[in-house]
C-alpha cells in the first residue's frame, strides 16, 4: 500500500501525522535491517568513535614524534609541509592552514590536525557508500585502519594509512558498475593510483593486489584494463627505485632487499620474524582470523584462483617485509610496517562475506562487533599509556618554569628511565608548553652528550635547537603568533631527577 493511499483525504489530520510517522519508522527500521544498511551503521559508529578518540587523544596523537615535527614546521611557516616528496600526503594539512587563516589557537589548531587525518579516511568510506554502492568495500576501510594497530593510531602522520584507503577507493571504483563509460573509470583509476602511489611506495603492493583481485573476481583477465592498470603501477615503481637517494630513509630499505638472498638464509633469526610472531596472539590476531575465515570461505566457494592471489600475495609481502625490516626499527614504524596486512584480509574477506550475501546476518554483525571491540579496546589502553607521558612531561616543565632562561638540555638517559625520548622532544616540549595553562613556553633539549653542546650554555643566544638533523633554529624567525622563546638567553643544564 502506498503513501498516498494510506493517507487519503478522508484521514483524520491526527490519524495522518500518526501514520505517516509509523511509514517512516518502517522504512527507516527497513534501511538499516537491509544487508547493506547495518554494515554501513557499523561503519558510521566506528568512525564516530574514531572521531571522539582523535579529539580525546589529540595531544598524544599531534605532540609525539613526526607528527610534532611536521605540525611545528606547518604551523611555523604557514604553509604545505611535503616529506619525502610525498605529495599525496598534504591532504590532512589543508585544514589546518584554513584553521590558521581563521586564526585558531594554537590548542584548537593541534585538534584539527589530529581530526583532520579521520576526517579524510571518512570522507573516503562516505565515498564508498553513497556514490560507489560498496558498503562491504566502504567497510573494509575501517578495518584496515584499526585491525593491526596499537601505536600507530598515534602517529597520523604516518602516509602508510593515507595510502591503504586510497587503494580502497581505487578498488571501489574498479568494482562500481554503473559508469557510463569505461574510460572515465579508467582514468579516475589512474588518478587514484598517482595519488596513492606519490602518498607511499608500499602502493606497490596494496595497488597490485587489489588491480588482480578485482580481474579475477569480475573476469577481466582477458581485457587490457587491468593490464593497463598494473603497468603504470609498475612504472611508478621502477621510477621511485630509479629517483631515490640510496642513503635516504627508504633507499637504505631498497638495500637491505638487494641483500635478500643472503638474508633469506637467517630470516627465523632476524628482528622482523621475532616482532611478528611474538605478536602474533595479541597485535596481530585479527589479521590471522581475518585470514583463516577468508581461505575456508574461498576454499568452500571453490573460488581457487581468488584464493591462490590472495594468499600468495600476502606470502610475498610477509617475505619482502620481514627482509626488509630484518635489523628492526621501533616498535611503533614495525607495526606501521605490517599494517598493509589489514587491507590484504580485510578488502576480499568483506567483499566475499558482505556483498549480496544475507545469510548468517546476525553472526556476521556478532563478529565484526567483537573485532572491533577488541580493536577499540587496544587503541584506547595505547592512549592511556601516552596520556601518562604527556603527564610526566607537563610536570617536569612546572619545576622548569622557576628558570628564567626557558630553554633547557637535559641528559637523553636521564628522560628514558622515565618514558622513551624521541628525537623531536624539543618540538614536543616547545607545544606542549605553548598549550598548557600556568607554564610558559620553554623548550627540552635531550643531548646524547651535553659537553658537545656547551657553547649553547655558556654563552647567550638565539637559538632553539631542534633536531640532530635540523639542529639551529632562529628565534626571530619562529612564528611569533604561536611560539614565544627568549631572545639572546643561553641553555641550562637540568638534571630532571633533581629538580
Amino acid at each position: 500500500m502506498t503513501i498516498c493511499k494510506l493517507l487519503n483525504k478522508n484521514t483524520e489530520p491526527g490519524t495522518r501525522s500518526q501514520t505517516l510517522n509509523i511509514i517512516k519508522m518502517k522504512q527507516l527500521y527497513s534501511k538499516i535491517g537491509n544487508n547493506d544498511g547495518i554494515f554501513a551503521l557499523l561503519g558510521h559508529l566506528c568512525f564516530f568513535v574514531l572521531l571522539v578518540a582523535s579529539v580525546y587523544f589529540y595531544k598524544e596523537r599531534i605532540i609525539f614524534a613526526d607528527s610534532a615535527f611536521q605540525f611545528f614546521k606547518i604551523v611555523n611557516f604557514e604553509k604545505i609541509n611535503v616529506e619525502a616528496y610525498r605529495y599525496g600526503a598534504i591532504l590532512p594539512e589543508l585544514p589546518l592552514l584554513l584553521a590558521m587563516k581563521l586564526g585558531l589557537s594554537l590548542k584548537l589548531l593541534l585538534i584539527t590536525y589530529s581530526v583532520a587525518f579521520i576526517a579524510l579516511y571518512y570522507l573516503v568510506f562516505f565515498v564508498c557508500t553513497r556514490f560507489l554502492k560498496n558498503t562491504p568495500v566502504a567497510l573494509s576501510v575501517v578495518f584496515a585502519l584499526i585491525l593491526c594497530i596499537r601505536e600507530s593510531f598515534y602517529y597520523p602522520v604516518t602516509e602508510t594509512q593515507q595510502c591503504l584507503v586510497f587503494s580502497v577507493l581505487l578498488f571501489a571504483i574498479l568494482q562500481y558498475p554503473s559508469f557510463r563509460n569505461s574510460f572515465v573509470q579508467l582514468l579516475l583509476a589512474l588518478l587514484v593510483i598517482l595519488l596513492a602511489f606519490f602518498t607511499h611506495p608500499v602502493a606497490l603492493y596494496t595497488l597490485t593486489f587489489l588491480i588482480g583481485y578485482n580481474a579475477i573476481d569480475k573476469k577481466q583477465l582477458r581485457t587490457i584494463q587491468p593490464y593497463i592498470l598494473i603497468l603504470a603501477v609498475a612504472g611508478l615503481a621502477f621510477v621511485k627505485v630509479i629517483l631515490t637517494n640510496e642513503n635516504s630513509y627508504e633507499g637504505k630499505f631498497f638495500a637491505e632487499l638487494l641483500q635478500s638472498p643472503s638474508i633469506i638464509l637467517n630470516l627465523s633469526g632476524t628482528y622482523s620474524k621475532h616482532f611478528f610472531f611474538d605478536r602474533i596472539n595479541g597485535l596481530f590476531l585479527g589479521v590471522v582470523v581475518f585470514e583463516f575465515i577468508l581461505v575456508l570461505y574461498l576454499l568452500f566457494k571453490k573460488e581457487y584462483l581468488k584464493l591462490l592471489w590472495q594468499s600468495g600475495f600476502s606470502f610475498i609481502f610477509m617475505i619482502v617485509t620481514l627482509l626488509a625490516y630484518n635489523k628492526g626499527d621501533s616498535n611503533i614504524l614495525m607495526e606501521r610496517a605490517f599494517m598493509p596486512l589489514a587491507l590484504l584480509t580485510s578488502v576480499p574477506l568483506m567483499k566475499e562475506m558482505l556483498e549480496n550475501n544475507r545469510r548468517y546476518q546476525l553472526s556476521k554483525v556478532i563478529f565484526l562487533l567483537i573485532i572491533v571491540f577488541a580493536c577499540f579496546n587496544r587503541i584506547g589502553k595505547q592512549g592511556v599509556s601516552y596520556r601518562e607521558r604527556i603527564r610526566f612531561n607537563q610536570e617536569l616543565m612546572a619545576k622548569t618554569a622557576r628558570f628564567p632562561n626557558r630553554k633547557f638540555i637535559a641528559n637523553n638517559k636521564d628522560l628514558e628511565k622515565h618514558y622513551n625520548t624521541f628525537w623531536s622532544y624539543s618540538f614536543e616540549t616547545l607545544l606542549l608548553s605553548a598549550i598548557t595553562a600556568n607554564i610558559p613556553t620553554q623548550t627540552i633539549y635531550p643531548a646524547n652528550d651535553v659537553a658537545q653542546l656547551a657553547k649553547y650554555t655558556n654563552n647567550t643566544n638565539s637559538i632553539f635547537l631542534g633536531a640532530e638533523f635540523w639542529l639551529e633554529w632562529n628565534i626571530g624567525n619562529l612564528n611569533p603568533k604561536y611560539f614565544d622563546l627568549p631572545k639572546e638567553t643561553a641553555y641550562v643544564v637540568i638534571k630532571i631527577d633533581e629538580l
